[in-house]
């Protein structure tokens, strides 16, 4: 049946639900007229929607429940992380240190994550039921059709963490990111603070914790922010950007594309509002935007060898983030995300 027949089915398949006594009969007229309602619709349209609105794309598909699950559940992290971290509280110790007094501010910092990339996530979504429900006609190259639970699982599953372009990627990325970050901030080696193995513990959302327990709730706190991260860019660029990108300018073309604008969005990391335009970072970003380019068209690349999935890649971003937070709080334990200050990793 071609896509251009499909408004003459759906015309025919609303009547006969109607007129139709049998309920399993009408159920079954009723689920053929809603597939053939939703092949109709753009993967594009669906994704640029989603991009102005999470949820806006899955309305725009007929997916009520999961377009108004994805807007609700965004909203209130977003509303809940701004309202934690307007309230936080920031206090010295007697050293003259600032910490957050309670939870709030690393609790919001959590949320406002989750809700950026649970955005991002639903872009992909849209544009991966769209794609399905047309049974990717009218594209040259297949995309992803892995579901939430498959992506959030790939970092901890065997099957993917055996993958050669894992355990062999993963060493070189962490590896070149600590070689950069020595030779572009030198300061954070260099200068005199306190680093995890003085004993002194380590301040954790408000309270004071030894150095076991402290480091422990440190990694946790980083596999929390850090999950949602490697998801939602991956679902996104990969999945969304990557494959469309593809198909006006091919698969490698799509892949060179799609990995220079995830360098670019990294900008902010080293200039945006909370940083200094200073002329370290400005060498600085100089020096990252490049290697963290270069680290997305690997992932890219890893996609493009997995037959277009996200799993692995997704593994490769969330390990790579949580190792190079791991790296950040062990050579300066104050300056992190539960203590007062985000020292964002390249």
């Amino acid at each position: 049946m071609a896509a251009t027949g499909y408004p003459q089915y759906i015309y025919l398949l609303a009547g006969a639900a109607e007129d139709e006594a049998d309920p399993r009969v009408r159920a079954a007229i009723v689920f053929a007229h809603e597939r053939l309602s939703l092949a109709q619709k753009s993967p594009r349209w669906a994704a640029g929607l989603s991009l102005l609105c999470p949820g806006c794309g899955h309305l725009y598909l007929g997916q009520r429940s999961a377009g108004l699950g994805f807007l609700a559940s965004t909203v209130v992290l977003l509303g809940s992380g701004l309202g934690l971290a307007a309230s936080s509280g920031i206090a010295d110790d007697p050293a003259g240190e600032p910490h957050f007094k309670n939870a709030r501010g690393p609790v919001g910092l959590e949320l406002l994550f989750a809700a950026q990339n649970l955005w991002m996530y639903s872009i992909f979504a849209a544009y991966r039921d769209a794609r399905i429900a047309r049974e990717d006609r009218g594209y040259r190259y297949p995309s992803s059709d892995e579901s939430l639970a498959t992506l959030v699982s790939a970092p901890f599953r065997p099957s993917v963490l055996r993958r050669p372009w894992f355990w062999a990627g993963l060493p070189l990325m962490f590896g070149g990111a600590l070689a950069l970050t020595w030779f572009a901030d030198r300061p954070l080696f260099d200068r005199d603070h306190r680093s995890l193995s003085d004993g002194k513990g380590v301040r954790f959302m408000g309270g004071r914790f030894g150095t076991l327990p402290g480091a422990s709730l440190a990694e946790a706190y980083f596999a929390a922010l850090f999950l949602p991260v490697g998801v939602g860019e991956e679902a996104l660029f990969r999945g969304v950007l990557q494959p469309s990108l593809s198909e006006s300018l091919g698969p490698w073309g799509g892949w060179v594309a799609a990995s220079l604008i995830f360098g670019a969005v990294h900008i902010g990391n080293f200039l945006g509002p909370e940083r200094e335009s200073t002329g370290s970072e400005l060498r600085k970003a100089a020096l990252a935007i490049p290697f963290i380019t270069m680290v997305g068209s690997y992932l890219g690349f890893v996609s493009l060898k997995t037959h277009r999935q996200l799993a692995t890649s997704v593994a490769l971003h969330f390990w790579y983030d949580f190792l190079l937070g791991t790296a950040s709080f062990v050579a300066d334990p104050d300056n992190q995300p539960f203590v007062v200050r985000l020292a964002l990793p390249i």
